[in-house]
């Protein structure tokens, strides 16, 4: 409404919401005036006779109405609908997510809701009308971390399956077997939470107890039927089968297309598809976010939020997203005993995020009473390529220690496997991060490429062997480390070493013989 009375020339008004009750909005000289009244009716907010009703609906049926006084343009024109019918539609969204914030804590025991208004998130909350009210499959992508888990739930809350079981199934660790799954999500929702992750026997086995949408087999399993439109499981024991939603951190057309993901199983997913953004691409839901994961965790959002702090969290990239973010509030929360939370707050228990984002604090900056100061951790300083290529060969685990979790990860895969023909998707996999993100990685925090990285890492291993296999070939050496083709190889190492691998080994020699 506030947003409104900036948009729309408003004298008056009321926005009720069902089960929510009416916000009131009065405005007099010094501007708006915003307020609650629980169980209140948008008549008596504004009764002026002149006053414009707004439905406001979600899938076409309605949660509430918009009442308001609206001044007049100089030729007597209402202001624009599609203003009014714009604002109408978020308060739909909003009034739906509340709805199912209530819904999860009574039957999951805890508030999911999805927090912001990013564009962004406003794509997914248009994304959830649509496919809640289909039977479809249902894919969605993100990187580790982002509401994946809470998107399907409000899925499964606000469609006509809501009463029916929801079972989640973790892909990495799958317990039971899909006739399981799919048997206890029956007239309900089966959630299939990281299906990258789970072995191709298993996908086959998912495959065979699924519907085909397509037609790819004629034979319904367990029973159950497609009606005509194709968006209908029912049962011949009158039990619907479960709607199935998958969730995945990577992109599984590529993997398919590298024989790594089953096909079959792909084409059955592959209908109503939403990649949920991460962080960094939401910086205006940050705010929102931290506030609501400090009421969460017992600090007064009120009381303990600081310009510091949301600076910081918004100059921060965020690489496990929502689980990060909520992992290092309730850490502030709790470490700050319900006081405002200070950059130095940040400093001494999120070090990394801080980084060169801000200057240091001097050294009277408060901290516990009876606990000595802490010196900060110093962020990670930008080191050369080769550094990072002896880091990941010989392990060394103070400078890993200092990296994101996926990055120290790939870096240690590469390590091992720099020989065999690694794919930024198979790294990823490996990492368990987004390939966007694992480049993003490897740019802010070692400032060099995946592929550059590997290659020095190939190269260096050829040096070693040049210098411990005087006779070895040239071919041969090629080939032990990953390369399968000279000339690519000869290029490769000229352009990091200076000069050819004959001539290298020759000048090995050389200084051996003098020596």
């Amino acid at each position: 409404m506030g947003r409104l009375a900036d948009r729309a020339p408003l004298r008056g008004g009321a926005l009720w919401l069902q089960d929510m009750g009416t916000l009131v909005l009065a405005q007099d000289r010094a501007g708006g005036r915003l307020c609650w009244t629980a169980d209140g009716d948008p008549n008596d907010a504004a009764a002026d006779p002149e006053a414009v009703v707004v439905p406001i609906t979600y899938a076409d049926a309605p949660v509430g109405e918009m009442r308001l006084v609206l001044d007049r343009k100089p030729d007597g024109a209402a202001p624009e609908a599609p203003i009014l019918h714009d604002v109408a539609r978020q308060c739909g969204y909003l009034a739906k997510r509340y709805e199912v914030r209530r819904w999860a804590e009574r039957r999951f025991g805890r508030p999911l809701m999805m927090v912001g208004m990013s564009p962004a998130l406003r794509e997914l909350d248009a994304f959830l009308e649509q496919a809640a009210h289909s039977a479809l499959p249902v894919l969605l992508t993100g990187e580790f971390g982002t509401e994946k888990a809470q998107l399907a739930a409000a899925i499964h809350g606000c469609g006509p399956r809501r009463d029916g079981p929801f079972v989640q199934v973790n892909g990495a660790d799958p317990a039971g077997t899909p006739a399981d799954w799919f048997a206890r999500a029956a007239g309900g929702t089966l959630l299939l939470s990281g299906v990258d992750e789970m072995t191709p026997a298993l996908q086959g086995q998912i495959v065979q107890h699924m519907p085909s949408q397509l037609g790819q087999w004629l034979d319904a399993p367990g029973g159950w039927t497609l009606s005509a439109n194709g968006v209908s499981n029912g049962m011949a024991n009158g039990t619907g089968g479960p709607r199935v939603i998958a969730s995945t951190t990577v992109d599984l057309r590529r993997l398919a297309e590298d024989g790594r993901f089953s096909r079959p199983l792909l084409a059955e997913l592959d209908f109503l598809c939403a990649t949920v953004p991460p962080l960094r691409d939401r910086p205006t839901d940050i705010e929102p976010l931290v506030l609501a994961a400090l009421e969460r965790h017992g600090g007064r959002a009120d009381e303990t939020r600081t310009d510091e702090l949301i600076a910081l969290c918004k100059a921060y990239s965020w690489p496990e997203n929502l689980f990060e973010l909520e992992r290092v509030i309730a850490r502030l929360a709790v470490m700050t005993g319900g006081r405002p939370i200070r950059h130095g707050d940040v400093r001494r228990h999120a070090p990394w995020m801080v980084g060169g984002a801000m200057p240091a604090e001097p050294e009277s900056d408060i901290h516990p009473v009876g606990h000595p100061k802490v010196a900060p951790l110093s962020p990670p300083v930008p080191a050369p390529a080769d550094h990072w290529v002896h880091c990941a060969l010989t392990r060394d685990q103070d400078a890993l220690a200092r990296l994101h979790g996926g990055l120290r990860k790939a870096l240690v895969f590469l390590g091992e496997r720099f020989a065999d023909p690694i794919t930024l998707d198979e790294l990823s996999r490996q990492a368990h991060v987004s390939p966007s993100h694992l480049s993003y990685l490897f740019r802010t925090e070692l400032q060099t490429s995946f592929k550059g990285l590997l290659g020095r890492i190939r190269i260096h291993k050829a040096q070693e062997l040049l210098a411990a296999c005087r006779r070895l070939p040239i071919t041969e050496v090629a080939m032990s480390v990953g390369y399968g083709d000279l000339s690519h190889f000869e290029k490769s190492f000229r352009r990091l070493v200076g000069q050819s691998p004959r001539e290298y080994r020759r000048n090995l020699s050389g200084a051996a013989a003098h020596g």
